[in-house]
């Protein structure tokens, strides 16, 4: 019994330095991402630029996805692709009594031509992104089994989500793995965990690749 405090109080007093210790090696394995990251942009011709603080007022995946409002942008990145600007981003949301590791998200997102009603597709299953939102059905099997769409305005979502466009996400991987928000002014994809290069250019082509397939200019009838 005498030998079981000494350890229980090693223990107890070693956690705390633990943590410490863990948390500096993933915050040095960070920056050493992001570093990566900015290379690969600057490689590409892209810029690494101001943090864009609003970003949560854009998006509200960020927030369902996080539980709050309060993050940091890591890490920001801007330029031109297939004709499009972008931007991308790696959020965190810091450590909490309630949550001791820190939360990392990959984001990009370009601008909608045409604003309109909110639209927000998510892999199927319950997930902080899905919780209590009525699935709406597209009529696709594929892609209604594949996706849970949600969205303020039926009429908007079933003239974004075609036949043509339901079918390639139905086959899309880099799909399946994020959550795609068409937002008032921006079009966004959200993928957990840190921002890479791999993972940037897989969802900024694929995000490209879905704002080439919306017939926006015929939305205005449907908003």
């Amino acid at each position: 019994m005498e030998a079981i405090v000494p350890i229980a109080l090693v223990l107890i007093l070693g956690l705390p330095v633990l943590g410490v210790l863990v948390g500096a090696r993933l915050r040095k394995r960070a920056v050493a991402n992001l570093g990566q990251v900015a290379a690969y942009c600057q490689q590409r011709g892209w810029q690494q630029v101001q943090p864009d603080r609003r970003i949560t007022q854009k998006t509200w995946i960020l927030y369902e996805a996080t539980g709050t409002a309060s993050l940091n942008v890591q890490g920001q990145f801007a330029g031109q692709h297939r004709g499009m600007a972008f931007q991308a981003a790696q959020v965190a949301r810091p450590p909490s009594p309630m949550r001791t590791t820190m939360q990392r998200l990959a984001v990009v997102y370009v601008e909608r031509p045409v604003p309109g009603p909110r639209l927000q597709l998510a892999p199927s299953g319950i997930s902080s992104t899905t919780f209590l939102k009525r699935d709406l059905q597209i009529d696709d099997p594929a892609f209604d089994a594949a996706f849970h769409v949600s969205s303020e305005h039926q009429g908007f979502a079933r003239a974004v989500l075609h036949p043509g466009l339901t079918q390639a996400l139905a086959r899309d991987g880099r799909a399946a793995e994020s959550v795609i928000g068409f937002e008032q002014g921006h079009l966004f994809a959200v993928r957990h965990g840190e921002l890479t290069p791999e993972k940037l250019q897989s969802m900024l082509d694929m995000l490209i690749d879905v704002h080439l397939n919306v017939p926006w200019q015929q939305l205005g009838s449907t908003a």
